[in-house]
């Protein structure tokens, strides 16, 4: 069964508190008293940060029949936050399903972690005062995301074989762990899925298996992949992680979009020689693809000429690329046609002009010491 929300309030009203028959909800919220630290029981009140067990009471009692049991809560200062239930089932020889459900009351994401199989780690002792079985502490963890309040979600079906091992009177304790507002996570799987796909192009162009939108300045929509969004753009991931909803709105061109989209997707941008240099920048800038910087200062690089070098020199500072600051300070100092330019003649930056002529200034004091040692040497000989 897949992590969804798979039903909405009915049959299970007394999961929200609105009204019930059960013994459980039978006790106020407001006078439910605090249990041993970390047990989740509809007898006690626990913390949502403090929950390490479920508490399954009468476990032998309940697996040898089927139906629908409460197990309690927890809170979050005092307003219920998740409310934990399973289902009984038998399937094929015998065996007994435990279906273990989740209601949560409130809306956004949250992870929780049980125990990873049935294995019991524990035997109970005939004359044992408090009798108990343990699921063994490895965890498997899933991830879920309410939009709506009071949303129930399946989490994970333990199977068990044999039931000689539960006492009479047996308390199952279940390992969680609850985690609200979890750090937003790539599903590795999904991750692969899309890797292996040798052009990511196509995925953009054909449009297929989108589950985004960006929306531009215009309001133009632009369907996308949120997870190849996330994986290429730290500052993409932070705003898809703060919004509930799947679509994005960006203030920038339906051009720069394309851009934008165009390298996410290939990596590159195909006729960037006929681009706006500077643009790119700007994008890379913003959406802090350090990748972009790397090709379009390459690319600038090339097209240095006397006429837009101080331009170059100008964009290089502004974005602190430091190969193309090397680059162009080196061609400025090498070629004093630069000085008649246009770029330098309407140059404001002082300390761009000072930085240029201090440059340049090394380079001719390195320049004269290669002379001089390369003089003296063929004295010598």
């Amino acid at each position: 069964m897949d992590h969804e929300a798979f039903m909405d309030a009915e049959p299970f009203m007394h999961r929200y508190g609105e009204s019930s028959n059960s013994s459980s909800s039978s006790i106020s919220e407001e006078v439910r008293p605090q249990g041993p630290i970390g047990a989740v029981s509809a007898a006690f009140k626990c913390m949502t940060s403090n929950a390490t067990k479920l508490c399954v009471h009468d476990a032998l009692v309940k697996l040898n029949g089927t139906g629908d049991y409460d197990i309690g809560g927890t809170y979050a200062d005092d307003d219920p936050e998740f409310w934990f239930f399973y289902t009984v089932s038998v399937c094929h020889g015998d065996n007994r399903l435990l279906n273990l459900f989740v209601c949560h009351r409130k809306t956004g994401t949250f992870s929780i972690e049980v125990a990873s199989s049935s294995d019991l780690t524990q035997k109970v002792a005939p004359g044992d005062d408090v009798p108990y079985l343990l699921l063994p502490p490895d965890m498997v963890k899933f991830n879920f995301k309410s939009i709506k309040a009071n949303q129930n979600y399946f989490i994970k079906t333990f199977c068990f074989k044999k039931l000689d091992r539960f006492n009479k009177s047996c308390t199952l304790f279940i390992p969680i762990k609850i985690t609200v507002s979890p750090k937003f996570e790539l599903n590795s799987d999904i991750v692969k899925a899309i890797k292996l796909q040798h052009d990511l192009s196509g995925l953009l162009t054909k449009q297929e298996t989108t589950d985004y939108i960006l929306e531009s300045a215009s309001r133009k929509q632009f369907p996308t992949h949120k997870i190849l969004l996330a994986a290429h753009s730290p500052v993409l991931m932070k705003m898809i992680k703060e919004t509930d909803v799947p679509s994005l709105f960006i203030d920038i061109t339906d051009k720069d979009m394309e851009l934008l989209l165009e390298f996410i997707y290939t990596g590159t941008i195909k006729n960037i020689l006929e681009e706006d240099c500077v643009k790119l920048l700007q994008i890379a800038d913003r959406f802090e693809l350090t990748q972009l910087f790397t090709l379009t200062q390459h690319v600038i690089g090339d097209q240095i000429n006397s006429e837009n070098a101080i331009e170059m020199a100008i964009v290089a500072k502004k974005f602190k690329l430091q190969d193309l600051v090397k680059r162009v300070y080196t061609y400025i100092a090498k070629n004093p046609k630069v000085l008649e330019s246009e770029g330098w003649k309407n140059l404001q930056d002082v300390d761009l002009a000072k930085d240029l002529f201090q440059f340049s200034r090394t380079m001719i004091q390195s320049v004269i010491e290669k002379c001089r040692v390369c003089s003296s040497n063929l004295e010598r000989n």
